[in-house]
């Protein structure tokens, strides 16, 4: 091991909020768990607060809570990575060839997929950065955002202060994009030259990032691997009050005390979503859990017009073919027509 991993001789990197120390593996430096935005529940992210000293940022932060449990099962083919869940999960993670501020090297962004609801950036052995970084010479950021009710979840009904309550997690990703356009450049990142990827639900994100007017220009390129929302996924529209009305009758409160939703113990939270959301659902209901367009997010450009931005934004979209390979097939793919 010796002469792999460097620690105290890595430089302090100065960022806007304050000093960053991760660690060098191997040659590739390494920040991890780097807060790049602070949140209350269902509200818009602000800038994280700035820091005396120097911060550790050599561990991954922590990944946002799920609606229900994960159980490992289908490992063989869907390797998953567990990690500690909080609700304070605003973090990315970094990896680079070089901390030379004049390096300049292209940045790639990467956004974990599990639909809206699960996932995160370290979910699949394969987000590790290192070997991108290494091989492409590239600058690799991994993020870490709100899901499910946290991050999608309209509240707006009932306060102002929830008015971006909808499409959190979109915002909270625009916060990390502007992170990286305020700091990237310590990490020997082009803030001018910023790709996002993703796969799945992160490839969804992609393309809502690109009908987001709030992140033009925050990205250059975008790469959109087996994630278009339509049919298999829709999007979240109409009024949400049914929807909470019958959490807030579940958890014995009243339509005055929503504001108390806020702060209830998010498994409390959680058990009434999941209660009383497929009834809702099976109604043609808002559920959240997804976007929802409005003057924040435009809604996804197939289906309502790309925005004028979009249009100049170069993208490679991919099909994933094992996409659903942990679900059972209604078909057996050995009988189907070559063509089919």
């Amino acid at each position: 091991m010796a002469g792999q991993f460097q620690y105290d001789s890595l430089p302090v990197l100065e960022t806007k909020a304050g000093k960053l120390r991760g660690y060098q593996w191997e040659g590739t430096y390494i920040f991890k768990g780097i807060r790049y935005a602070r949140a209350k529940r269902f509200q818009l992210p602000e800038e994280a607060e700035p820091w005396e000293g120097v911060r550790e940022a050599a561990s991954y932060g922590f990944v946002c809570p799920m609606l229900t449990r994960d159980n490992p099962q289908g490992e063989l083919l869907v390797p998953h990575r567990y990690w500690p869940q909080d609700e304070d999960c605003l973090s990315l993670n970094i990896w680079s060839q070089s901390l030379d501020r004049s390096a300049k090297k292209p940045v790639l962004f990467w956004i974990h997929g599990g639909a809206f609801s699960m996932g995160s950036s370290i979910e699949q052995k394969a987000y590790n950065g290192e070997n991108m970084s290494k091989y492409g010479d590239v600058v690799v950021v991994t993020v870490n955002h709100r899901l499910n009710i946290l991050g999608y979840f309209d509240m707006s009904p009932y306060g102002e202060k929830y008015a971006g309550s909808a499409n959190a997690g979109q915002a909270d990703l625009v916060a990390a994009l502007l992170w990286v356009r305020d700091n990237i450049e310590a990490f020997g990142g082009d803030p001018g030259n910023v790709t996002i990827f993703g796969q799945s639900g992160g490839g969804m994100k992609v393309s809502g990032l690109m009908q987001t007017p709030e992140a033009d220009g925050l990205f250059h390129k975008g790469m959109i691997m087996s994630g278009v929302a339509g049919d298999i996924l829709p999007y979240s529209t109409g009024d949400s009050r049914p929807l909470i009305r019958a959490m807030l009758k579940e958890l014995g409160l009243t339509e005055d005390e929503a504001g108390r939703l806020e702060t209830i113990p998010y498994h409390d939270l959680a058990a009434a979503y999941n209660r009383v959301s497929p009834a809702i659902a099976g109604a043609g209901g808002y559920i959240g859990c997804t976007p929802k367009p409005d003057d924040f997010y435009k809604g996804e450009g197939p289906a309502v017009g790309f925005t004028d931005h979009a249009k100049t934004i170069p993208v490679m979209v991919g099909t994933v073919f094992g996409e659903f390979a942990m679900a059972p097939l209604p078909f057996n793919k050995e009988q189907i027509p070559e063509a089919e």
